[in-house]
């Protein structure tokens, strides 16, 4: 068994003291806790001007031809990150996930309509384009479910 396992711990945010004047000034505390009590086991305090920074001004997602959502987060530089569909559904339909989301029957039903409609459009426009010939920008590597 880890120390993790062992000792179960969380992260935390909270505003902590005022560095200056004005309301960029006020610093913000990120560290790990034991999970249910106030005891600390790491911090590092970081002012809210820096924290701004971080935050994307524009987030904007696509799903790729593969299956993967891609992911850009407009900051100052561009960063792009792609996860797989599959992976997104995997990870929701995790016991613990489910469980913490209180994932009803229903919800789980209407994630599955939508996934089969996602896959009836996938097969219309698969029969509608007869090959991979006939779609722009595909290559040979790519199999159609017929």
């Amino acid at each position: 068994m880890s120390f993790r396992e062992w000792l179960e711990i969380e992260p935390f945010v909270e505003a902590s003291a005022q560095s200056g004047f004005g309301p960029l000034s006020r610093m913000h505390k990120f560290g790990h806790r034991v999970a249910g009590t106030d005891t600390v086991l790491a911090t590092v305090e970081i002012p809210l001007s820096t924290v701004l920074q971080s935050i994307p001004i524009e987030v904007t997602m696509r799903l790729t031809p593969s299956g993967a959502i891609r992911t850009n987060l407009h900051l100052n530089e561009r960063g792009i990150q792609e996860t797989p569909l599959i992976q997104l559904v995997e990870e929701l339909l995790e016991p613990r996930v489910l469980a913490m989301e209180e994932v009803s029957l229903s919800d789980l039903e209407t994630l599955r309509r939508s996934l089969e409609a996602s896959i009836q459009l996938v097969s219309a426009v698969t029969a509608a384009l007869g090959s991979p010939r006939d779609c722009p920008g595909v290559g040979n590597d790519v199999h159609f479910i017929r």
